[in-house]
C-alpha cells in the first residue's frame, strides 16, 4: 500500500510545481503551431494545399501538438529526473526508498500527467474545432485524432527521455540524445510509418469518408 500512496504524493507535488504548470499550459497551447508554422498535411499534399477542413483544423493541430507536447514532456522528464541529483539528496533518498521504486513512481506520475493533458486538450479545443470545421465536424474523429495523433507522443517522449537519462545521468547529454532521436523521426524517418514515432505519417483526413484505415495504421 506504500507505493500507491507515494504515487499520489508525487503526482500532487508535480501539480503544485510552477514549472510543471507552465509546461502543461504550453502543451495545451501547442495545437496553435498546427494552425500556423507546422502543418505536415500541407507539406505532404500532392496538390500543394490541404483540401479538407478536418485536415486543416483537426489533423494538423493534433500532429503539431504531438511534436511540441512531446518535446515539452521530455524536458519535464529530464528536469524531474535530474532534480534530486541537482539538490544532492539522491543518496539520502536511496537510503529511504529503493531507487527502482522511486524511478517507477516518478515515471508513472509523469505518464498520469500526460493522460490528464489529453483529457484537458479534448475539452479545451473542442469548441474551436467544432466551430472551424463546421458541418463536417465529427465527434468520434475528433477524439480519435487527438487520442492517436497527439497522445502517444507524450508517453513515448517521457520513456525516451528517461531511457537517455538512465544511460548518461546528465541533463545536457540526455537532452541531446532525445533531440537527435526526435530529429530522426521528423526528417530521415518521416516517411517510414513504422519509425516516425514522434510524428505519425498521416497523408490526409477525409471530410466525407471514413478515416478508420488511417487511424488503424497510425495506432499500429
Amino acid at each position: 500500500m506504500r507505493t500507491p500512496h507515494l504515487f499520489l504524493l508525487e503526482l500532487g507535488r508535480l501539480l503544485r510545481s510552477r514549472i510543471v504548470l507552465v509546461i502543461l499550459a504550453l502543451t495545451l497551447l501547442s495545437p496553435l503551431a498546427g494552425l500556423t508554422v507546422y502543418r505536415p498535411l500541407l507539406s505532404t499534399s500532392t496538390s500543394g494545399y490541404v483540401t479538407t477542413m478536418l485536415g486543416t483544423y483537426l489533423a494538423n493541430p493534433a500532429l503539431a501538438a504531438g511534436v511540441v507536447g512531446g518535446a515539452l514532456f521530455a524536458l519535464l522528464t529530464l528536469l524531474e529526473l535530474d532534480r534530486v541529483h541537482r539538490s544532492r539528496t539522491d543518496q539520502l533518498l536511496d537510503a529511504i526508498l529503493s531507487p527502482l521504486t522511486a524511478a517507477l513512481i516518478r515515471l508513472w506520475a509523469l505518464l498520469c500527467l500526460s493522460l490528464m493533458v489529453l483529457m484537458a486538450m479534448l475539452l479545451v479545443w473542442l469548441p474551436y474545432t467544432r466551430h472551424a470545421a463546421g458541418a463536417v465536424f465529427d465527434g468520434e474523429t475528433y477524439v480519435l485524432a487527438y487520442l492517436i495523433f497527439f497522445f502517444p507522443a507524450l508517453p513515448l517522449s517521457v520513456l525516451a527521455a528517461a531511457a537517455a537519462y538512465q544511460f548518461t545521468r546528465r541533463f545536457d547529454l540526455s537532452a541531446v540524445l532525445y533531440l537527435a532521436f526526435a530529429a530522426l523521426s521528423l526528417s530521415v524517418w518521416s516517411t517510414h510509418w513504422q519509425l516516425c514515432w514522434l510524428n505519425p505519417s498521416v497523408w490526409a483526413i477525409s471530410d466525407d469518408f471514413s478515416n478508420d484505415r488511417i487511424f488503424r495504421s497510425v495506432a499500429y
